[in-house]
């Protein structure tokens, strides 16, 4: 049997990294709950103008605006900083994706990673995100893989089990054409 082969180059930028955070903050319980404290703390505010104090008032229109407007300008901000200071960034990463592994060359430094190494992968919407653990994640931008991306599916799809792949290939395919 021929050995199945893609290879690509991921090089992170900043986009790719703020769509990560998002994903990852909006979908998730915190995240949603975040945002709706927020939306009913401004709520809040509105009905309360000309009813309750202006302190009060105020308050409510602080905490609904840090909870819906700063959070993302506070990943932004910290997106901004990791860009610029992570080391891991600043170089494109070689994955090379056979049937036995995922081979990570970043550099001098290079890595084999095995499919039983692989906790899942999950679609963004911009990018293929590769767990190694629930925490540990590799970013792999679409527009790094557009080339080879059918490929890339099938090896995943035959590798890892059916509850660890967290996409449809429609969708993925959708968005590569967009």
């Amino acid at each position: 049997m021929e050995q199945e082969k893609v290879e690509f180059v991921t090089d992170i930028q900043m986009n790719d990294l703020m769509d990560f955070k998002i994903y990852h903050n909006y979908h998730s319980f915190s995240g949603l709950a975040t945002v709706l404290f927020g939306v009913i703390m401004i709520v809040i505010s509105c009905v309360s103008i000309g009813r309750f104090n202006i302190a009060y008032t105020l308050m409510t229109g602080f905490f609904g605006f840090f909870f819906t407007i700063y959070t993302p300008i506070g990943i932004y901000l910290r997106v901004k900083k990791q860009i610029k200071t992570i080391p891991a960034f600043k170089e494109p990463v070689k994955y090379t994706v056979t049937n036995e592994k995922i081979a990570l060359s970043q550099g001098d430094i290079t890595e084999d990673l095995l499919w039983s190494d692989i906790y899942k992968i999950k679609f963004t919407g911009k990018n293929m995100v590769l767990y190694i653990t629930s925490i540990n994640a590799n970013i792999i931008p679409l527009r790094c893989v557009d080339g080879c991306l059918e490929d890339f599916l099938e090896i995943v799809r035959k590798q890892l089990k059916p509850y660890q792949v967290k996409f449809s290939d429609k969708k993925v395919l959708a968005a590569v054409k967009r």
